[in-house]
């Protein structure tokens, strides 16, 4: 049984792993061998669940396996937390991390939980917390195979608050220094992400600048326009002010005669009438006109013969 127990605890490490990240990811075979029988069944079955992707089953039988005193290890909580990482139970893996820390600070592990703990904060949304964690991890573990994310991490602590300059640096670190690992590709993704964004905000500033410009412009201009409007207003009534003024005491001596002199037989006087009375006032006044002027007629001919004309 320990025999077939090493067998899979191996293969199970180097094969979801990687031999790069055997020594420090994750649980080593040793940590797994000082087991009775009966725990090595419990705790098999829960790496057995880890190996093959069913992560909720895991952290059940790892919590389940750890109930018992006799299967509590270092080694075997390292992966109850990274089962709650796997499904995303970021408050209980927040909580198992704490709780390894406090039992194993001297681990060989601990380095490690203390990244999943920057790991954990961050997906929390607790970026300053994150923050100060991941710091820590990269100050204490230089030479850690997840340092470069660490790095990455603290990029992105950066980047989802929209501070785009501080998290430029760590991107850039991982691309210089650490241009093999996984994170690498994501950095420069970033990077252009950047990139994109600096060119967005410079292209806005000059449309804003010119924009403002044109504002500018056109509210000198319409305030100008206005001005000689109002201008070129005044100098017309000015003018019409003086026109009229004038042209009011020729017009009303032009007036006095017409008013004082009405020729008996004139078209202006007929023109007169139509412009002041109906059409059957108009046609009376005319008859009249008419008869008087016959009358006037008669009236000068017997004068003349009596005159002896």
């Amino acid at each position: 049984m320990e025999r077939k127990l090493r067998i899979l605890v191996t293969f199970f490490c180097i094969f979801a792993f990687g031999a790069s990240a055997f020594s420090q990811e994750f649980v080593s075979a040793k940590n797994f061998y000082g087991e009775n029988l009966a725990s090595d069944t419990a705790l098999a079955n829960a790496y057995n669940a880890y190996a093959a992707g069913d992560y909720k089953s895991a952290s059940f039988l790892f919590r389940r396996a750890l109930a018992d005193r006799r299967n509590q290890s270092d080694g075997a909580l390292y992966m109850l937390v990274m089962a709650g990482v796997q499904i995303g139970d970021w408050q209980g893996a927040y909580a198992d991390a704490e709780y390894f820390l406090s039992s194993y600070p001297e681990s060989e592990y601990a380095p490690l939980i203390k990244y999943q703990i920057g790991r954990i904060l961050f997906n929390l949304g607790e970026h300053d917390k994150a923050l100060m964690a991941l710091g820590d991890f990269c100050h204490e573990n230089p030479e850690s195979v997840m340092y470069p994310s660490a790095l990455f991490l603290i990029g992105e602590c950066f980047y989802e608050g929209y501070d785009f300059k501080e998290a430029r640096p760590f991107y850039e670190c991982i691309v210089e220094n650490f241009p093999s690992d996984e994170k690498a590709k994501e950095s420069k993704y970033r990077l252009d992400s950047i990139d994109s964004y600096d060119r967005q905000e410079k292209l806005l500033y000059i449309l804003q600048q010119t924009g403002e410009n044109y504002l500018a412009s056109k509210e000198s201009y319409e305030r100008t326009l206005r001005r000689y409007e109002l201008e070129n207003l005044l100098g017309v009534r000015e003018k019409n002010a003086s026109e009229n003024s004038y042209g009011r005491d020729s017009d009303e001596m032009k007036n006095v005669p017409a008013l004082e002199i009405v020729p008996a037989n004139s078209a202006a006087e007929e023109i007169e009438i139509e412009e002041t009375v109906s059409v059957d006032e108009r046609s009376s006044i005319l008859d009249a006109l008419q008869r008087l002027k016959i009358s006037a007629a008669e009236a000068q001919n017997l004068l003349d013969r009596e005159n002896g004309r």
